[in-house]
């Protein structure tokens, strides 16, 4: 229609509805004019800003299942990822042939094989590979895979490649992992707990994030989110590496591809051992990048390989609210933001022989989010240096 169909037609509408009457004035061929015009520009608009967008179709990929890494030759490498993806949006959209893997400050194209149209609400299963060596996921090293589509890209999680019985070799019991030692420079926060130096373990599993960009977190009373996914409570459950409980519960968003991830934090930002899940004033450096506003559950195991128990001071400092257990036992919690930028008072725990465990309910009100734990000698001849910090490989019971 073009703009003399729709005035002429405005000008008729117009008309009957303010007809002439004998012995009274109309409306001015001008003032008539004018609002015909605004009618024209209102009408156009409503059609551009209200109807056209209607119409408009967008596609959104998503992953929707955890994917899989393969060795495919066997050499100790994963050369294979098969990915299952849905597109919750309502147009159809073309995955671009190569996806970028991301292992640390490198990238590499691997080629995607598959269906690469998606229509909208359609679930498939893709797969990207590489035959260049170089181009490989070493065993336990931190990767993300990218995929671009109609001027959008799709990333995952950061994951871990999960440990391959298929490369030769017996596989261990654990992945060891040093613990940080760490003294006031290292640490963005403003009161270090000690003169000297202590320990922060650097491998952790970290599930999140729980009520997605919701406030109001601080409570003195917080819902066991790990029973609540049916997985028992939270202070005994046991993650290990390529453990594949899935978590749906709780208002809980996809950065972690709703599993467990295996966090190294000694490759990832400024001060290992500062965990920061949001915004750049603890450690801007680390790469997990979520949304303000949520809670995380952090666990971290510490192996101790002597037959002698020892006696640590263990300290955490959290932005915002937090729980501290050490082997299911509740050693500290802070359910306010007085503390969010200090380390809070330190208490007396015991690694006893064998594994232990460092379970941490971490939750942000909002703006930066960080979590860290520190632990130092108690003054005994306990040789802390011995201690590893370790991802168990299978379900720990000993605990």
């Amino acid at each position: 229609m073009y703009k003399e169909d729709i005035i002429i037609f405005l000008r008729s509408v117009f008309n009957a509805l303010f007809p002439k009457r004998k012995g009274k004035r109309g409306i001015s061929p001008v003032i008539a004019t004018i609002l015909l015009i605004a009618l024209t520009v209102s009408a156009a608009a409503i059609v551009y800003f209200v109807v056209v967008p209607l119409f408009q179709t967008k596609a959104e990929i998503v992953q929707s299942k955890m994917f899989t890494l393969e060795d495919t030759d066997d050499d100790g490498s994963f050369d294979q990822a098969t990915l299952t993806l849905y597109n919750l949006g309502t147009g159809s959209t073309t995955l671009v042939e190569t996806a970028t893997v991301k292992m640390q400050s490198e990238q590499y194209s691997w080629e995607i094989q598959g269906e690469l149209e998606f229509i909208a609400q359609e679930e498939k299963e893709i797969t990207c590979s590489t035959d260049e060596t170089d181009k490989q996921i070493p065993e336990f090293t931190m990767f993300q895979i990218s995929i671009e589509y109609s001027g959008k890209e799709f990333t995952t999680a950061n994951s871990y490649s999960t440990y391959s019985s298929s490369s030769g070799g017996s596989q261990p019991e654990f992945i060891i992992g040093n613990l940080i030692e760490r003294d006031s420079s290292d640490d963005p926060a403003s009161n270090f707990p000690i003169s000297g130096s202590g320990y922060s373990p650097v491998l952790w599993f970290i599930i999140g994030q729980f009520k997605d960009d919701q406030g109001g977190l601080m409570t003195d009373n917080p819902e066991d989110l790990i029973a609540l996914n049916g997985y028992g409570a939270q202070e005994d459950y046991r993650p290990y590496f390529g453990i594949t409980d899935e978590f749906t519960e709780g208002d809980i968003s996809d950065d972690t591809n709703h599993a467990i991830l295996a966090y190294n934090d000694s490759e990832d930002g400024d001060y290992p051992g500062c965990i920061t899940f949001s915004g750049s004033r603890f450690d801007g450096g680390d790469q997990l990048n979520w949304d303000d506003k949520g809670i995380a559950y952090m666990f971290a195991y510490i192996y101790n390989p002597t037959d002698t128990a020892m006696d640590v001071d263990i300290s955490i400092q959290s932005d915002d609210a937090f729980m501290l257990w050490v082997n299911g036992d509740l050693i500290s919690a802070s359910y306010s933001t007085a503390n969010w930028n200090n380390w809070v008072d330190s208490n007396t725990i015991t690694f006893e022989p064998g594994y232990n465990i460092i379970t941490v309910r971490t939750a942000d009100n909002s703006g930066n989010w960080d979590a860290q734990v520190l632990f130092w000698d108690t003054g005994t001849t306990d040789d802390l240096t011995l201690l590893q910090n370790v991802w168990p490989l299978e379900l720990v019971t000993s605990i």
